[in-house]
Order: C-alpha cells, then sequence, then structure tokens
C-alpha cells in the first residue's frame, strides 16, 4: 500500500476543492442579470479552473523533479561510496 505524504493529502483536496467550487458556480441563471455578474462569475470559474490544472502541473513537475533527482544521485552515491573504500 502506497502511503501518502501531507502534499499528497493537501493536492487531492484542493483538487475537491476546484472541482466542487466549479459545481457550485454551476450555469444556474434565475433570471436577467448584467454584465458585471456574470463577467465575476466567469472570471471564479477560470480561477477555479486554472487552479485545478495548476495543481495537476504543479504534482506533475515534481514527479519528474523527483524522478530526475533519483536518476542522479544514484550514480553520485556509488561514486562517493567507491573513493570512501579507496
Amino acid at each position: 500500500m502506497v502511503e501518502l505524504s501531507l502534499h499528497d493529502y493537501l493536492v487531492m483536496v484542493s483538487f475537491v476543492a476546484s472541482i466542487a467550487g466549479l459545481v457550485l458556480l454551476g450555469d444556474r441563471h434565475s433570471g436577467p442579470t448584467d454584465d458585471r455578474t456574470l463577467n465575476e462569475e466567469m472570471l471564479m470559474k477560470m480561477s477555479f479552473l486554472y487552479w485545478l490544472l495548476a495543481t495537476l502541473k504543479l504534482t506533475t513537475v515534481l514527479s519528474y523533479l523527483l524522478t530526475v533527482s533519483s536518476i542522479l544521485s544514484l550514480p553520485l552515491q556509488r561514486m562517493a561510496v567507491r573513493q570512501v573504500k579507496e
């Protein structure tokens, strides 16, 4: 079983909160509204969508960085062990 860190939990909560925000701001036009109200609603939807995409990008970037650092650290660690033995 995979253990989740605090960052993983925060990303999941942020993801669910962004989806909940988009659902709450769904298309519920109860009558004629002015342009300002429509613009504010659209900006709120765009901010939730941006946050949703940003959390996915951040998670992807972190996983790539961790992979690269793991790939680089293994040969460096082996070189350090060889130098200590000599």
